[in-house]
């Protein structure tokens, strides 16, 4: 019987496991993203002898590659999330930068020992701070493993034309638009259990404040916890505050 790498062996390959517990109605992206997501957790619920079948074997390797293109806090982690739930599979993030060591060789044999860990288990690898000019060799590398393996970029623009010969989708994760930030203030302050005034605004909060989802959950969180160390229940002043201390921050980066 296959054994589990540990948690210490993967954090020593940049790597580790995240917990796929979250719902994907949580997610909020264009209908066209959406479905090529469903599309690749499909992809992983067939039986792993379609291909041998069909007799694309021959031509192809047994693995799937696709690509996430966005600006940071746009959802690509979430929506691998999502994918692991779907599909019903545990989910590996891989730091590009400690994975990638100063020799071929040694990225060679991170790499390898990385596919060993997902294959057990047959996780799906989520490849995340890299950036595109390095796709293509990142892909040929990946050719040994035969699951799903996701790259997440900040853009695809530059990509070259060996990796997108190389890829089986590219899924578009765009900045938020007023009507995606209505919906995600929406979903998150449903979601919030704690006290809160009556007149809570999402409209007006997507309206006025151009944020990525992480930036919206991430100035709600900061909202929150005022609200409890006041002793008060959350309003709009308070969201207010650390949505444009969310811009700040974006602003000073």
């Amino acid at each position: 019987m296959a054994t589990t790498s540990s948690e210490h062996e993967l954090m020593a390959l940049g790597a580790r496991r995240i917990n796929t517990d979250t719902d994907p109605e949580e997610l909020v992206l264009p209908e066209a993203s959406m479905q090529r997501l469903r599309r690749l957790a499909d992809w992983l619920t067939q039986p792993p002898s379609v291909l041998r079948e069909w007799g694309l074997h021959r031509y192809i390797d047994g693995g799937l590659r696709a690509l996430f293109a966005g600006p940071s806090g746009t959802g690509k982690t979430m929506a691998a999330i999502a994918i692991g739930r779907w599909s019903k599979r545990p989910l590996i993030r891989v730091d590009l930068a400690p994975a990638t060591g100063k020799y071929i060789g040694e990225t060679e044999k991170n790499l390898q020992r990385i596919f060993v860990a997902a294959g057990q288990e047959q996780a799906i690898l989520l490849f995340e701070n890299g950036d595109v000019s390095g796709t293509g060799v990142l892909l040929r590398r990946l050719e040994p493993f035969e699951g799903l393996a996701i790259i997440a970029v900040d853009e695809s623009a530059g990509l070259g034309e060996d990796a997108v010969s190389r890829l089986d989708g590219i899924v578009d994760f765009p900045m938020p638009d007023e009507d995606a930030r209505r919906e995600i203030w929406g979903k998150l302050l449903a979601a919030a259990k704690l006290a809160r005034s009556d007149n809570l605004d999402a409209r007006a909060l997507a309206a006025d404040y151009p944020l990525t989802g992480a930036e919206i959950l991430r100035a709600l969180r900061i909202a929150a916890l005022l609200a409890a160390g006041e002793g008060r229940p959350l309003d709009t002043e308070l969201l207010r505050h650390c949505a444009e201390e969310r811009l700040k921050i974006r602003s000073a980066a």
